[in-house]
C-alpha cells in the first residue's frame, strides 16, 4: 500500500510543475478571441468626438491608430470611451448607425500589457483553419474568418452565427475590429491604411 502511495505522489510531484508549464505558456498569448463588446459598454462609456479620445489616450501616453480609407461608403458615426482602464470603441456604418452593437465595422481599442510575437500567433493559429497571422507594418496581425459572433441576438440576426473578426496589436494597444461586412482582403487593407492620430 505504501508503495502505491508513494507512486503516486511521485507522479504528482512530476504533474504539477509540468501543468503550470503549461498553463504559462497559454497565457503567454492574449487569448483567442470570440467577438464580444465589454459587457454593458453603454452604462459605463460616454459618447466623445475624435479629438477627445485621442487627448484621453495622451494623457495616459497611448498611441491610437486610425484607418485613412474606408471600404463599402463606411463613415465613422461615434465613438464611445470609458476612461479608466481605457477602452474605446470606434462604430463606423454606412447606414448613420451608431450602435456598436449591429453597426457594420466597430474598432475596439484597449491596452495590452503583453502583446503576442508573430510567433506566438502562428502557434497558436496552426491548428484553425479559419485563422491567418500576419506581419503588417511590423506588428503582428491575427485573422479569424470564422470567429463566433457572441451572444448579442440583435448582431447575430443581422450578421449570422460568424463573422471576419481582426486583431491587431500597435504601439502597446490591441486593436479588435469587428468587420462582418467586409471580405479578408478589405480588413487586411484596412490594418495597412492605420495610421497615428495626433491631437
Amino acid at each position: 500500500m505504501r508503495k502505491k502511495e508513494k507512486s503516486f505522489f511521485e507522479a504528482l510531484l512530476i504533474l504539477i510543475p509540468l501543468l503550470l508549464l503549461v498553463l504559462t505558456v497559454f497565457n503567454t498569448v492574449e487569448p483567442r478571441l470570440e467577438y464580444g463588446e465589454p459587457l454593458d459598454f453603454y452604462g459605463t462609456s460616454r459618447e466623445v468626438s475624435l479629438t477627445e479620445m485621442v487627448e484621453v489616450a495622451s494623457k495616459f501616453n497611448m498611441s491610437v491608430y486610425l484607418p485613412s480609407e474606408l471600404p463599402n461608403n463606411l463613415k465613422h458615426t461615434t465613438i464611445y470611451l470609458k476612461d479608466s482602464p481605457f477602452v474605446a470603441i470606434i462604430v463606423f456604418s454606412a447606414e448613420s448607425n451608431k450602435d456598436y452593437k449591429t453597426a457594420e465595422l466597430t474598432i475596439q481599442i484597449s491596452p495590452s500589457s503583453s502583446p503576442p510575437t508573430y510567433n506566438q500567433l502562428i502557434s497558436q493559429a496552426e491548428n484553425n483553419e479559419y485563422e491567418t497571422v500576419l506581419e503588417i507594418k511590423g506588428n503582428p496581425v491575427l485573422i479569424n474568418e470564422k470567429a463566433y459572433s457572441g451572444g448579442e441576438e440583435k448582431f447575430k440576426e443581422k450578421y449570422g452565427d460568424y463573422i471576419l473578426l481582426v486583431l491587431a496589436w500597435i504601439d502597446g494597444m490591441r486593436y479588435t475590429i469587428c468587420c462582418p461586412t467586409l471580405m479578408t482582403d478589405e480588413a487586411i487593407q484596412l490594418v495597412e491604411d492605420m495610421y497615428l492620430l495626433t491631437s
